[in-house]
């Protein structure tokens, strides 16, 4: 065998020892960089699930706000415990109180004792002819936009339908506007589940404070992950509301 032959043999074994070397450490950063992936993803999966039950079972018992805005302004709520006790629905006073907090966006302020505050933007509603049991009879999704957004509504109410909300007790505007909103957020719920809460979440209809794990990687979670935790929680929701707009 030739010197040159020799040479030859002796570069190939070097290179294949350097590929080799190469090739095994690429393989190692790899197997770390999916171990490490895999455990991250197991984590924030882990913390999400507890948080995705965990809000499931407090959205049944504990307080929680609801605020509707429409640009940027707060103009009607109410507030919702345990769904057997009834609705608060918020006043005038209350609602200007949450109006100053929000414009500075004081949200712990605004939440108080409450366990979770929602803030929907109106956009999250469908306003078409469909009619919904309302304070007296059957009323389009129409009338109530134009309801939400009038500074006079009891007077637009009776004027439409010829049903005086005072007949039920209501005489103040805004406390009126939140029973409003509450109808359409009962029917939203009735129609989409827990759902629309997450998916108007997305198109950033809706404000969550605090803002928890679930939330804060809603984006990334299949929505067949938490679909099943938040079904349950509809019928009883609903009852509740509709029963306080009935006052029984």
């Amino acid at each position: 065998m030739d010197l040159s032959s020799i040479i030859t043999i002796i570069i190939f074994i070097v290179a294949a020892i350097i590929i080799f070397k190469i090739v095994k450490t690429i393989l190692k950063t790899i197997l770390i960089v999916l171990i490490l992936s895999f455990l991250l993803t197991a984590i924030f999966g882990f913390f999400t699930y507890n948080d995705a039950v965990e809000l499931k079972d407090n959205l049944e018992t504990e307080s929680k706000i609801m605020l509707l805005q429409d640009n940027e302004k707060i103009v009607s709520g109410f507030i919702v415990a345990e769904f057997e006790e009834e609705a608060e629905f918020l006043t005038i006073s209350q609602i200007t109180e949450y109006q100053n907090s929000f414009k500075k966006e004081d949200y712990k302020k605004m939440l108080g004792d409450n366990y979770k505050m929602f803030i929907i933007d109106i956009k999250a509603f469908d306003f078409d002819n469909e009619e919904l049991d309302f304070i007296g009879k059957k009323v389009s999704k129409n009338i109530l936009y134009s309801v939400l957004k009038s500074n006079d509504p009891i007077t637009l109410y009776k004027s439409k339908t010829n049903v005086d909300p005072a007949i039920y007790g209501i005489r103040d505007h805004v406390e009126f506007k939140s029973q409003v909103f509450a109808i359409l957020f009962s029917e939203a719920i009735e129609k989409r589940g827990q759902f629309f809460i997450f998916n108007e979440y997305k198109e950033k209809n809706i404000i969550v404070y605090p803002e928890t794990a679930v939330f804060k990687f809603i984006k990334i979670i299949p929505t067949s992950f938490i679909k099943n935790m938040f079904e349950k929680t509809k019928e009883k929701a609903i009852s509740k509301i509709n029963d306080s707009m009935r006052g029984d």
